[in-house]
């Protein structure tokens, strides 16, 4: 179905990076488990997005599945072998962490998990954490009760902003908002031919409703989706793609792509479509943000949590949530006219250039994890309330 997209010589990225000015402090990163692991190679190849980027500006030490099964000692390897990945990373994180000036955790269970490990055994230790989806029945009980051993909470919402300081009593002082981003050397304008829409991703995809709304029409889609690592759960919104007594409509198909062929189906695109669930996370911004830094229109379904990263009828337009019948004639209108998605592709190709560039975020939490070691140097602690 895919076939390569010759990159115009203009839209080439600069063949060399502009150097970040390197941390100051040395942090450890705690990492969820089934991330794949970096590929210099492939990066330089431009075969996949840029991820070393992050850990040579904050020069991290990454305590995953790598680094638990070749670096600690014999009987800790072994002991690790018997726990569950997350309980070695802790713990190991835990051990080692006074060789380091700062913990930075990347994930919702090991932030929390982290943090309560210090109350436990009431240790002082700079931790910033990066959470990602921090409400819930379960989460919120435990992140009101251990954010004191977190020294800066960093959220990607408003929504979860609000949630934090008016619901979880969390000080407004400790909780940093992060930006979301894209490699916009990666995902770029390729010029060619659009005959197709997508939808890309899988966490709170509302695949049925989409799918309902181009059954009978001529437009093509592909649902770029499939078991990934590092996933908690598949929906059952996306398994029925897969299941065999679901029957696709014969203009839509779909499958997992690699990072190349993900980048030539946006490029092939006329806009993108993000079908969510209701939430209150933001559950599709990196489908928004590669789309946007394609230089692709977005209709995304309405919904609590996506709120930050579309600029509604300049970047993108929301449609009612699990309406099928609103998308379907918001997704005919804009393939008949072309324009519309087009101005907005450009538009939002211009806001991730000014706002989203993986440069911008990895200065951001850089300068966020330098303050939050300054102030605990000069505190000794982290701010208790």
């Amino acid at each position: 179905m895919f076939t390569d997209v010759k990159i115009d010589e203009q839209q080439k990225p600069d063949d060399t990076e502009a150097e970040l000015r390197p941390i100051k402090v040395r942090p450890v990163l705690l990492i969820s488990s089934g991330i794949p692991q970096y590929d210099p190679e492939r990066e330089e190849r431009g075969e996949i997005p840029r991820g070393m980027l992050f850990n040579r500006t904050l020069r991290t030490t990454l305590i995953n599945e790598d680094y638990l099964s070749h670096t600690p000692p014999w009987w800790r390897r072994t002991l690790y072998k018997l726990v569950p990945a997350f309980i070695a990373q802790i713990t190991e994180t835990f051990i080692i962490k006074k060789k380091f000036d700062v913990v930075v955790s990347w994930s919702d269970k090991n932030a929390l998990l982290f943090a309560l490990l210090l109350k436990l055994t009431r240790s002082k230790f700079p931790h910033v954490a990066m959470m990602y989806w921090p409400s819930g029945s379960k989460k919120e009980p435990l992140l009101k009760m251990v954010h004191p051993y977190i020294s800066t909470l960093c959220l990607w919402t408003s929504t979860h902003r609000d949630l934090a300081i008016n619901k979880l009593g969390i000080p407004e002082e400790k909780i940093r908002m992060i930006p979301q981003f894209v490699d916009t050397k990666f995902y770029r304008p390729m010029p060619g031919e659009t005959d197709t829409i997508c939808a890309v991703g899988q966490e709170m995809r509302d695949y049925p409703t989409l799918i309902e709304a181009l059954r009978g029409t001529d437009i093509k889609c592909h649902l770029a989706t499939g078991s990934s690592p590092g996933s908690r759960k598949v929906y059952d919104t996306v398994k029925v793609v897969y299941n065999s007594d679901t029957s696709l409509p014969p203009n839509v198909t779909a499958g997992a792509l690699s990072h190349a062929k993900l980048r030539e189906l946006y490029a092939r695109s006329r806009f993108v479509v993000v079908p969510l669930l209701p939430t209150d996370s933001d559950q599709g911004t990196h489908a928004i943000t590669e789309a946007m830094a394609m230089g692709k229109g977005v209709m995304c379904s309405l919904t609590r949590g996506q709120r930050d990263v579309i600029e509604e009828g300049k970047t993108g337009i929301y449609v009612p949530q699990g309406d099928p019948k609103a998308l379907r004639e918001a997704i005919e209108y804009w393939w008949e006219h072309p324009e519309i998605p087009n101005q907005m592709g450009r538009e939002g190709r211009k806001f991730v250039e000014e706002n989203l560039t993986l440069e911008n975020f990895v200065e951001t939490v850089r300068d966020i994890v330098e303050d939050t070691v300054s102030k605990f140097r000069a505190t000794g602690n982290h701010g208790k309330k």
